[in-house]
């Protein structure tokens, strides 16, 4: 099996023409399930503005949501493989929606039983991500895994575009709205697929259950095990831009207008996923997973290395749109890669690995850069995290290298 692929000869909205009906179903539900992230986009201020609790407390759940998080990422693969793909999906969002009804229910008389009810959501919600990655694949022929992993990251980021503006109205206004709306939302999309995904198997005749000559070689295990560090260190330097940059924005322009600009500057990383990730599949399609992970490695040094030197805010624009396409470029070639290379047997492991990999990265980022920052400039910071990205750069190449003998 190989990982480059010719580059499709269109471009645009119409480079996803021709995926499978199942594909585009979960492109809705990826969507919808986004959008309709209303609790955990807002968890911190659920808990202290609307829920009294201490920031110390807060943190403490905050936590235990991640560790759960993780540990819902993990098992999901385990349990995948024994129950099937869309079944523990649909059982899983299940969980959250309940779970969220009652949070709804239960707010007005009984508040103190509403963290404790998020807590128990959040293994299902880690779940998710790994099983739709894994329905992905199993519903995509070979040469339709680029853009059918592309689809749903554009899905992923489109619901992520709209989704806090309904959080903060529904914030603002009632708790309980908000926590209703939100186990509709999950409710509608289970239903969705429930309803129209009728089976989550290979298609043997479309899909080669053996292995190439060059995955064989390779020793896939031994070749995941490299990725999942690699992306696990990717993670840690990525956190950075929820971590450090804000910090940064406070020093440099004041805690109000710093707080303002940095919304901005998500909001061209948003807008810039939306505009590029077309394009950007389509240019790098024949390119291979390994080398346009390479390539985004270059994009994070360039954007990061404008971050240790400029101190003018559109120049922080401009960095964050070069560092913004090396981040499509990661999200869209990673899953393709895991699902290329993962045996048949165990790809659902894989899919769990993977996303759990990458939240270990996510939640030591903010340990990682605050003790680095009570010795370091935010200047040496980002060039450190600059360094990170050609080692991994190198990295990926070097293993492109290794699977291509």
């Amino acid at each position: 099996m190989s990982t480059q692929q010719p580059r499709p000869p269109v471009a645009g909205f119409s480079l996803y023409r021709g995926l499978e009906r199942s594909i585009y179903i979960l492109f809705v539900i990826r969507i919808i399930n986004r959008f309709g992230d209303f609790v955990q986009m807002l968890l911190v201020l659920i808990l202290t503005g609307k829920l009294m609790l201490s920031s110390s407390q807060a943190g403490l759940f905050v936590s235990s949501s991640i560790v759960l998080t993780m540990l819902g990422q993990l098992t999901s693969g385990f349990l995948s493989d024994r129950f099937g793909s869309k079944r523990l999906l649909v059982f899983y969002q299940s969980m959250i929606s309940f779970s969220y009804l009652l949070c709804a229910m239960l707010y007005v008389s009984h508040p103190h039983f509403v963290p404790y009810l998020i807590l128990l959501a959040s293994p299902f919600r880690g779940g998710t991500s790994p099983l739709t990655n894994t329905m992905v694949a199993d519903f995509s022929k070979s040469e339709q895994l680029s853009r059918s992993f592309s689809l749903l990251y554009l899905g992923t980021n489109i619901g992520v575009a709209v989704g806090p503006v309904a959080a903060s109205f529904l914030y603002a206004r009632s708790l309980v709205l908000l926590f209703s709306f939100s186990s509709l939302l999950l409710c509608l999309s289970t239903i969705l697929l429930g309803l129209s995904i009728k089976m989550v198997q290979t298609r043997p005749v479309e899909r080669n259950e053996e292995p190439s000559p060059q995955v064989s070689k390779a020793r896939p295990q031994t070749v995941l095990l490299v990725f999942y560090a690699f992306f696990s260190l990717y993670s840690l330097v990525y956190g950075q831009n929820t971590f450090t940059l804000p910090l940064q924005f406070s020093f440099l322009f004041g805690e109000q207008s710093g707080t303002g600009r940095y919304a901005v500057l998500m909001m061209v990383n948003a807008v810039t996923v939306l505009v590029a990730t077309t394009t950007l599949t389509a240019w790098t399609y024949r390119l291979g997973q390994l080398s346009s992970m390479a390539l985004a490695m270059f994009f994070f040094v360039l954007g990061y290395g404008m971050y240790a030197w400029c101190d003018a805010f559109p120049l922080f624009l401009a960095a964050t749109c070069i560092w913004t396409f090396g981040e499509i470029l990661m999200a869209t070639n990673a899953n393709v890669f895991v699902n290329a290379y993962a045996p048949r047997a165990t790809r659902s492991r894989s899919n769990a690995y993977v996303t759990t990999a990458s939240s270990l990265g996510h939640a030591i980022s903010p340990t990682f850069g605050g003790l680095l920052l009570l010795v370091v400039s935010y200047r040496q910071l980002w060039l450190i995290n600059a360094g990170i990205c050609i080692v991994l750069g190198c990295g990926y190449i070097a293993l492109h290298t290794y699977l291509r003998k």
